[in-house]
């Protein structure tokens, strides 16, 4: 069946809130024919397409972990999402009402061709960036960045952070998502990724020469905190009862860090 023309003449029942349902009645694998997706991106007429995570619901999982409410929590605003991968906080950003996002990858297989599936599917116009963002000449700042899954694949997170904050307007909000180390600590540690010692996650040192793929620092919270601290921003992890997120997948923690008024619901 082809998905993608079934999907195109059922544009016009489109809704905002149709892209955060909850259940869905069919996965469907690649409709536009990629090797892979690694999101488990929901599509308008209430099919799925099939992740690459066990867990189908993870992206809605994590979208609700960030307390954005669905129905204009981002109105106005302007979103830069970097590792954006498929799309799904992109077209989440658009659809909470978002008035600019700008979605930024490093080039690899499925990108941008399953953003701009995607973003053809529901409709909306995301601006696609293929760049690293630490050396991308941005000519604007903004109001909010997804910076989800992103710090432990990079060397230098303290340059990282300082990029960040001059991209970020003044009272913005980072949302920051990460795998996080569970050595037990009082003090700030960055646990060191390795292919040769049990760290929390491998190191996949042939990948290094790769933007995005290799892993190397993996923070405890007080090191979160610290970074946070250095560039004075508040940090706040999102934990709880509105995080299933992190319930169930306890080695990885999202936190906001904001130095100004908060976006979130």
């Amino acid at each position: 069946m082809d998905w993608a023309k079934k999907l195109l003449t059922r544009r016009e029942t489109i809704t905002r809130g149709s892209f955060f349902q909850s259940t869905f009645a069919e996965l469907v694998e690649s409709p536009n024919g990629s090797r892979i997706w690694w999101h488990s991106m929901p599509l308008p007429d209430g099919l799925r397409i099939s992740g690459h995570h066990d867990d189908k619901d993870l992206q809605l999982k994590m979208w609700r972990a960030l307390q954005i409410a669905n129905n204009d929590g981002l109105a106005g605003k302007s979103v830069l999402d970097i590792g954006a991968n498929d799309g799904f906080f992109t077209l989440a950003a658009l659809m909470a009402g978002a008035e600019t996002v700008t979605a930024l990858d490093a080039t690899w297989e499925t990108w941008p061709a399953n953003i701009r599936y995607a973003s053809d599917i529901w409709g909306v116009e995301p601006e696609i960036v293929t760049a690293d963002f630490r050396t991308y000449p941005f000519s604007r700042a903004y109001d909010v960045i997804f910076f989800l899954g992103v710090l432990y694949h990079l060397e230098d997170v303290f340059g990282c952070l300082k990029k960040l904050d001059d991209l970020l307007a003044y009272d913005g909000v980072i949302y920051l998502e990460t795998q996080m180390s569970q050595i037990v600590s009082d003090l700030p540690l960055f646990e060191c990724a390795s292919d040769i010692y049990p760290t929390i996650a491998p190191q996949n040192k042939r990948a290094l020469s790769g933007v995005g793929i290799a892993n190397y620092l993996f923070p405890n919270e007080h090191a979160v905190r610290n970074l946070a601290y250095s560039y004075d921003f508040e940090c706040e992890a999102l934990d709880g009862p509105e995080n299933p997120y992190t319930a169930q997948n306890p080695t990885r923690r999202i936190f906001r860090l904001s130095r100004g008024t908060s976006t979130s619901a």
